[in-house]
């Protein structure tokens, strides 16, 4: 008791000292509460008003944004779609063409309608109907549509809309076809063209409610008469959810709808959304609100901010809706506010049980940040994670947990792409040899194989190519469908072989018995032994494993990626004058001993490949050249006519098989002329040379150079307007090729190419021009002068008198005698 009442003074003091100090912290947390108190009530009775406004406006700005996304989307499938309707291999051939028979162009067609199902997300399918020669649908592969009734029911794309249209009608069930081909069958055989004379067309549109969007290209694009048709049917569940980007939150609804207010698609896939009331109610709202673009509106004790626009589409005009309920942001607004009245009056209570808690609390998070930024961490440290791991998260916790997971996707990109490199790689070089590469500049051809890990400084390239033979011998062991596993086993073992001898190489595989290999070491080596002696072990290991044959040619070593198409070329064309022999050979393409050389009928191999490369490099006068040196083989050593003609014959196919792996066909080319009906007629040498410069090579050589020069022209023009509208400024190359995103050198290339005078003499020329006008027309000083057309008083003197030959003041005078 005398303990107790020693220390009683101290107690009471302390104790008063913490009354003291809780009634202190009340007191401020109940001045602090005033403000949140009215703040609270403000909220609830003003800003939620307002908010609906504010966010109406809002909705209405983004919804525009996303909706010119949409249209873009759309507006990018027609102009994709009309781009490949102008394709020739969509033109008036397909009208007449046997595609059994010509099996290869069958097969574009296929590949070329997946690639088009390819080209774009929102496709889900594209197809190729054609009436002529008789029905005809390519898919997934081709079909002749026997049964009349989904012939009659495809023949009706022909009949809807007009060359490009949009419907939501496709063929459907059995019943819908046998329907549609009764109703053809009742106009008469030829209705489409009656309809056609009589300017009766289907409506595309709502012609089978709940189909998916369709648009439809006529072919050809550029006739007037079609015979055929490009399909192409959208995703219903992906044009949704692009529809569903038109609402700023999940819930709400949006719908695109015609001129005449039908439903094309919804926002919502499900068919049996129930919005159908809520849906008629807003289309009632947009015809009263004409004038605006967005408006407020009530239904069901909910607050829409609707919006909609206009969709001009190819062929008509869509209109689309856009409602969000307003709910998701008004409700969190009252709720944040009664809760900030009830916080704010709760404040008085809570307060000192908060200032104690927080005072332990708030260094916890500080701290596990710090551990975490620590390098080295203690297994102490780590168990601890381990124990708090299932509960709650703070911030810090979140970023921690962000961090890992960011890390986790990193190793695994990192690895994926680790995966697929080598055959990002084979890939590209396929791509380069095949001449597909052709537009890229060299530097830019070793920028992207740097890019994908090629060391390329100081190498030489060698390229490869192999035949397997024998396989006849196989049909034991392998069946006839068993090519591309046989290729593929061949391929493999290629590059088991090559990693022992190069240090970088990348094997092709075509899938037909034959592949490619593509030899990178350094030009001090010399990789043609080391490549014969790889060649040897090949040979043998392939005959040993696989028992086939190899027939295997090298080519020159080349310092330069773009020549590396060239050598294909050549070995795929010297293979036809190797010699024939059993078993595997080793070819060098130097070695003229390794081909065919009949004496006195021997074809200049060596002088066709000079000439096919002077075509390649697009230049006419050495391409004159190289054929007046070839004509000059063919025809000395007592050549007969028939011999020559052979030869030119020769000659001829080797150059439109040029001009096909150069991307230009020669069918379109020569106007579907046969060339080789023209010069079997020619007889004299001379006729021919002169036949071949005037029909073959001038019409590539020009074709070429309009492909090559078309955009350069644009890019030209672009420049010499902008000169003329700012010669008074400050203008350089190096800033009009910053506007053309250009380099100072391929600007001023183009510019004397395209104009014929340098870049500085045009800018020199305008700006004299300019003066000489001023000078004629106004009285302004010649100072004045200089500078409106952006020089300096002296240097323009100089200048002017180096063009005209006197001074602008003699020029002034001369002008007013």
């Amino acid at each position: 008791m005398t303990v107790r009442l020693k220390h009683w003074p101290e107690w009471r003091a302390t104790r008063h000292k913490g009354r003291f100090y809780r009634n202190s912290l009340m007191l401020i947390l109940l001045i602090v509460s005033i403000p949140g108190l009215i703040t609270g009530i403000v909220m609830y009775q003003l800003v939620v008003g307002r908010m609906e406004n504010e966010f109406n406006r809002m909705h209405q700005s983004q919804i525009e944004n996303r909706a010119r996304n949409v249209d873009d989307q759309l507006a990018y499938l027609e102009m994709n779609l009309s781009h490949w309707a102008f394709e020739p291999r969509f033109g008036n051939a397909l009208r007449n063409l046997d595609f059994i028979y010509y099996f290869n162009e069958t097969q574009e067609i296929v590949t070329t309608l997946y690639v088009l199902q390819g080209s774009h997300p929102l496709i889900q399918s594209a197809q190729l109907y054609l009436q002529e020669p008789k029905p005809i649908l390519f898919n997934r592969d081709y079909t002749e549509l026997t049964d009349s009734s989904l012939a009659a029911a495809y023949q009706r794309y022909l009949t809807m809309g007009n060359h490009v249209y949009w419907t939501d009608w496709r063929p459907g069930s059995k019943k819908e076809a046998n329907a549609t081909a009764e109703a053809t069958q009742d106009k008469g055989l030829n209705s489409v063209q009656e309809q056609s004379l009589n300017g009766e067309q289907e409506k595309p549109l709502n012609t089978a409610d709940g189909n998916p969007l369709v648009l439809v290209h006529k072919i050809p694009g550029e006739s007037i008469h079609p015979f055929g048709a490009l399909i192409v049917t959208l995703d219903n569940e992906k044009v949704a959810s692009l529809l569903k980007t038109l609402t700023p939150y999940d819930e709400g609804l949006t719908f695109l709808m015609d001129e005449e207010g039908r439903t094309l698609i919804s926002g919502d896939s499900d068919s049996s959304r129930p919005y159908t009331a809520f849906e008629q109610r807003l289309k009632e709202e947009v015809s009263l609100h004409k004038d605006s673009r967005s408006f407020l509106f009530r239904y069901d004790d909910q607050t829409y901010s609707v919006s909609y626009g206009t969709l001009d589409r190819i062929d008509s005009a869509w209109t689309y809706v856009s409602a969000a309920p307003l709910n998701a942001i008004t409700s969190p607004v009252k709720l944040i506010s009664t809760i900030i009245v009830v916080a704010s009056a709760g404040s008085l209570l809570l307060g000192l049980l908060l200032s104690w808690f927080a005072s332990r609390q708030i260094y916890s998070p500080v701290a596990r940040m710090l551990h975490l930024l620590t390098p080295v961490r203690s297994d102490s440290e780590s168990d601890r994670d381990k124990e708090t791991a299932g509960a709650g998260l703070d911030e810090f916790e979140l970023l921690e947990r962000q961090w890992h997971e960011l890390t986790s996707r990193s190793v695994s990109a990192h690895r994926q792409l680790q995966e697929h490199l080598p055959h990002l790689r084979t890939s590209f070089v396929l791509q380069l040899i095949q001449g597909h590469m052709y537009a890229y500049s060299e530097e830019d051809l070793r920028q992207r194989m740097s890019h994908l890990g090629f060391e390329l400084e100081g190498r030489q390239f060698l390229l490869v190519q192999m035949y397997f033979t024998g396989y006849d011998q196989l049909q034991g062991r392998f069946g006839s469908q068993d090519k591309g596993l046989v290729t593929f086993a061949a391929v493999n073992i290629i590059q088991e072989v090559a990693r022992a001898y190069f240090s970088q190489s990348s094997a092709m595989n075509f899938h037909n018995l034959s592949s490619a290999m593509l030899i990178i070491a350094p030009e001090s080596e010399s990789i043609k032994p080391q490549a014969r002696i790889w060649a040897e072990e090949l040979v043998d290991v392939i005959a040993r494993t696989l028992r086939l044959n190899v027939i295997l040619m090298v080519s020159r070593p080349v310092t330069a990626l773009q020549e590396l198409p060239g050598q294909l070329v050549e070995m795929e064309q010297a293979a036809a004058y190797r010699r024939v022999e059993e078993g595997s050979q080793i070819l060098d393409l130097e070695d003229e001993q390794c081909f065919r050389n009949d004496e006195g009928a021997s074809y200049p191999l060596g002088l066709e490949r000079e000439l096919i490369q002077t075509l390649r490099l697009v230049n006419l006068s050495e391409a004159e050249q190289a054929l007046t040196a070839f004509m000059s083989d063919i025809t000395g050593a007592g050549r007969t006519e028939f011999q020559v003609q052979q030869m030119m014959l020769q000659l001829l196919g080797s150059i439109q098989h040029m001009m096909l792996q150069t991307g230009v066909t020669p069918y379109t080319l020569f106007g579907g002329s046969n060339m080789y009906e023209q010069l079997s007629a020619i007889r004299e040498p001379v006729q021919m040379q002169e036949w071949m410069v005037r029909e073959v090579f001038l019409p590539y050589i020009e074709e070429i150079q309009s492909r090559t020069q078309e955009p350069l022209k644009q890019v030209v023009e672009r420049t010499m307007r902008y000169i003329e509208q700012h010669y008074a400024s400050d203008i350089s190359l190096e800033s009009c090729a910053d506007l053309e995103q250009m380099t100072p050198y391929a600007l001023s290339k183009a510019f004397k190419q395209v104009s014929g005078s340098n870049f500085i003499d045009y800018v020199t020329r305008v700006r004299m021009d300019a003066a000489k006008q001023l000078l004629r027309e106004t009285a302004m000083r010649i100072n004045d002068v200089a500078a409106a057309v952006g020089y300096q008083h002296s240097y323009f003197n100089r200048i002017f008198k180096k063009q005209e030959g006197i001074t602008p003041s003699q020029y002034r005078d001369q002008w007013f005698k």
